[in-house]
Order: structure tokens, then C-alpha cells, then sequence
């Protein structure tokens, strides 16, 4: 019977050794893709994330090698591979905090940001002084005279030390619903930290039950870390690089599916698309520099941000081209685009003392019917564009 139980040991070792393998190869591999081109700041923040995700999950590893073989020295590596898994993860809950304000742009002073940090960082201290004083007590875990690791009477105390940065975050992403100034393009964002959370909660609880016999915690923290790299990859595909608004790609792919979905039902609203562009940018940039071009256009995105988050109704904003923006309204009727242009002009005027010159916009909107291309959509929209800013020229001319 021992020798069976010996054998069972071994090969759920083995087993156990493989998954880990098949975790690090992947997450090297997403390092190795973010190192590429760490050109921004949520880009690098991902990256720190990935490397101490591996670096716990190197701990985490080495716990189950060391586990159960005699001798002094696999006692200690024991205890030092418990104690770095354990803080490690603390650790990365931290970093994920501070990833989630790099991919929502939340921007805080440096005085707030020291404050939110001490904040985020007190689990991961807490779990450095309890696992000092559980060398001593044995409170949270032992490990006996066979080297055979034992869970002590406060071992939830260690789990809820590992886990709760990642139930803030969860909770953080559910409030981002109610935050007035967040791109409406970081809703599938949002969706996946909600996600991303939950499957490194699951795991982590499924390896409590099953008293860490099999390595589950690897693999939450790798199929998280996947999921993450697949929506942060799908964000900087659809995302316009100046000015963090949704892209050509992105507008183009929303709206073919928003048309798909009216012409296969009957929708009780209707849908508009509206085309802008910067009156006089031209001379913005001949006269100020491309520099300060690019500027007026992050000003605007600024604006469009602002209304996108205050408006009543389904909205979606893009970066058309050039010094082109769209948005695409789902209202009851056309009396929204004269709401959305008020609300534009007002975040506009909000912001005008910032520059030495003054930034408006030309409109030109169409209504979507059933059977009609996007592309006829978006001509019926430049052709009223053209029509209003050539009227708007003939007035000034008068």
C-alpha cells in the first residue's frame, strides 16, 4: 500500500511539474510579446505583471518539489518557496491594481498615487509580517520533521491575504459603470477585469479545497493572464493611438454589427450616424505647427469623452481619419443630434482657455434605414457634412 501511495505521489508530482511547464512557456511567450514594443505605459505595467506572475508562480513550483523530501536543506526551501508564493501573490494584486488604472487612464497626483499604492501594498505587507510570525507560531502553516507541509488553524487568513486585491479590482471594474468620463469602448474592458478576477478567485479556492494536493493556482494565473492579453491586445488593435478614442477599425466593426442586428429585428429606435470635422485645422497646423495640430485634435477627443459619458443614450465615438470624428446615436428620434452637438459645444467652451485658439466643429448626420451599406450610411452623412460647412462658408462670405 505504500508503495502504491509513493507511486501516487510521484506521478501527481510529475503531473503537477508539467502544468507548471506549460504555464511558464505561455507566460514567456506573452513577456516576450509585450517586450516587443513597450512603447506605453499600461504596456510596461502589463509586463511587470506578467514577470512577477511568473516569478510566483516559480515559488509556487518549487513548494511542491521541495515538498516531502527529507533533509535540511529541502526544509528550508520549503519554507523560503511558501513564503515568496504566498507574498508574491499578495504582490501581484498590487500590480494588477495599478495596471487597471493604466488601461482606464485614471489619472491621480503623485501625493494620491503614493497614498493608493501604501493602500494596495498593505496586503502583501500584512502576509510578509504573518508569515514571519508563522515561522515562529505556525499559524498559518507547518512543516514537520519529514518535511511535510501542513495548513495550520489561520490558513484562510493566508488565502484571504492573497485574494482580496483581486475582489477590489473586481469591485473597482463594477463602479467604472457609474464613472461619468470613461469611453464607452472600455465596456468589453471592463467585462474582461470582471472576468480576469473571477478566474484567479475560482482557482485559487478550488487549490484550497483540494488542500494544494493539485497545482490549480498556476493555472488561474495563467488563464487570466491570457485572457487580459487577448482583450489588451484587441484594445490597442481598435484603439486611435493620439487620441485614445475608438479607431476606423473599431467604428466599422460596431457598425456593421448595429446594422446586422436592425436589419434582422425591429428595433424600436433609430440610428444615426454623425460625421465631424475641426473647422479650420489646416490653419491650426500651418500656423501653430502639426504639434499643436495633434493637440486640437486630443482637445477634441477630450470633449467627445466628456459627452460619450453624459449622454442619455447609446453612443459611440471614433477617430474617423485625419481630423474626422464620428459618432454613431441610438435615440427615439433625429432631436438627439442637436442635444449631442449642444452637449459638444459645451465641453468644447469648458477647455477653450487652454489654447491660443479657438476649436469648433462641423456636423453632417444621416439616419440609418433597413437594406442600406454602412458605406451609403456614412456618404448620406459626408454629403450633409459637405452641405453645412459649404452653407456655413456662404454665410460668412454674406
Amino acid at each position: 500500500m505504500s508503495e502504491f501511495l509513493k507511486h501516487t505521489e510521484q506521478v501527481l508530482l510529475l503531473s503537477n511539474v508539467l502544468n507548471f511547464a506549460f504555464c511558464f512557456v505561455l507566460l514567456i511567450y506573452v513577456r516576450w510579446i509585450l517586450q516587443m514594443k513597450t512603447v506605453s505605459a499600461s504596456r510596461r505595467s502589463f509586463k511587470r505583471l506578467v514577470t512577477f506572475v511568473i516569478l510566483c508562480l516559480t515559488a509556487d513550483m518549487f513548494s511542491y518539489i521541495f515538498d516531502m523530501h527529507p533533509g535540511d536543506i529541502s526544509r528550508v526551501m520549503n519554507h523560503v518557496s511558501m513564503f515568496l508564493s504566498v507574498s508574491l501573490t499578495a504582490f501581484v494584486g498590487f500590480l494588477w491594481n495599478d495596471l487597471f488604472d493604466q488601461l482606464f487612464h485614471i489619472k491621480r497626483s503623485a501625493k494620491e498615487r503614493a497614498s493608493r499604492y501604501a493602500l494596495w501594498l498593505m496586503p502583501a505587507f500584512i502576509a510578509v509580517v504573518v508569515l514571519i510570525i508563522n515561522l515562529f507560531t505556525g499559524i498559518i502553516y507547518t512543516i514537520d520533521g519529514d518535511n511535510v507541509y501542513h495548513r495550520g488553524d489561520f490558513y484562510v487568513l493566508s488565502f484571504v491575504l492573497q485574494y482580496v486585491s483581486f475582489a477590489v479590482t473586481a469591485v473597482r471594474a463594477i463602479m467604472i459603470r457609474r464613472s461619468k468620463n470613461v469611453p464607452l469602448r472600455r465596456k468589453r474592458m471592463r467585462r474582461t477585469v470582471l472576468c480576469f478576477c473571477a478566474v484567479v478567485i475560482l482557482f485559487g479556492c478550488v487549490q484550497w479545497i483540494t488542500n494544494g494536493k493539485i497545482a490549480v493556482h498556476c493555472m488561474g494565473m495563467t488563464a487570466a493572464v491570457l485572457i487580459m492579453f487577448v482583450r489588451f491586445l484587441d484594445s490597442q488593435i481598435t484603439q486611435d493611438r493620439l487620441t485614445d478614442l475608438n479607431n476606423r477599425y473599431a467604428l466599422d466593426a460596431y457598425m456593421i454589427e448595429r446594422t446586422k442586428s436592425y436589419d434582422s429585428g425591429k428595433p424600436s429606435k433609430k440610428l444615426f450616424f454623425v460625421l465631424m470635422d475641426v473647422d479650420g485645422f489646416k490653419t491650426i497646423n500651418d500656423r501653430f505647427g502639426h504639434l499643436e495640430g495633434d493637440n486640437a485634435l486630443k482637445y477634441l477627443a477630450e470633449a467627445l469623452k466628456e459627452v460619450a459619458g453624459e449622454h442619455p443614450h447609446d453612443l459611440f465615438v471614433a477617430r474617423f481619419g485625419g481630423d474626422e470624428f464620428a459618432a454613431v446615436i441610438e435615440a427615439d428620434d433625429e432631436s438627439v443630434i442637436g442635444t449631442f452637438a449642444a452637449r459638444l459645444s459645451r465641453a468644447i467652451e469648458t477647455r477653450a482657455d487652454e489654447y491660443e485658439y479657438a476649436i469648433s466643429v462641423s456636423m453632417g448626420y444621416s439616419e440609418y434605414a433597413i437594406g442600406k451599406s454602412v458605406s451609403e450610411w456614412m456618404d448620406d452623412a459626408d454629403t450633409d457634412l459637405y452641405r453645412n460647412k459649404r452653407g456655413a462658408v456662404n454665410d460668412n462670405l454674406l
